[in-house]
């Protein structure tokens, strides 16, 4: 589970900017504070600022690093251990993709991923699913970012499950 604690808004700029504020009021203190201050209170508050705006400061997904998980979701010849990781809460629909998995064994799909925004730790693409009945129209997916790594969110795994019709109860 990700628990956010929004500083001012939930945008990368507004992170950023109270990280930069957050540097700027250490190295402040340090310079007003009183002769008790030591250099290595204003270094390790400095650092602390610095960790807290690179924790902030995820890098970006491509479209194609966002394709490869929808791709190791539909194919059949991946183990589902490898399938659950590339998703969040991946263990809880363990079950689901399993169900999946043999459902679409002979059925291929392929995606098409674009318009990348990212906010904060969450990815949004436009997805559109191709199968042999067609391409569906484009729709916004999700994708989180789980200890660095871009893993397809809970809903939108949903969603690719309730297409295989082993939707999550």
């Amino acid at each position: 589970m990700i628990i956010r604690t929004p500083l001012i808004g939930t945008s990368f700029v507004g992170k950023a900017a109270v990280a930069a504020g957050a540097v700027v009021l250490a190295l402040g203190l340090s310079a007003c504070s009183s002769d008790d201050t030591t250099p290595a209170t204003a270094t390790t508050a400095t650092a602390a600022a610095t960790a807290t705006a690179d924790q902030d400061s995820v890098a970006a997904p491509s479209s194609a690093e966002l394709l490869t998980t929808l791709q190791v979701l539909v194919d059949p010849a991946r183990p589902v251990n490898e399938k659950t990781v590339v998703v969040v809460e991946g263990e809880k629909r363990r079950s689901n993709i399993e169900a999946m998995t043999a459902a679409t064994a002979n059925y291929p799909v392929s995606f098409a991923v674009a318009d990348v925004q990212v906010d904060g730790d969450i990815a949004t693409a436009n997805v559109a699913v191709t199968s042999p009945h067609g391409t569906a129209a484009p729709t916004p997916w999700t994708w989180e970012n789980v200890d660095g790594t871009w893993k397809l969110s809970d809903e939108s795994t949903c969603a690719l499950l309730g297409m295989a019709r082993t939707g999550c109860s």
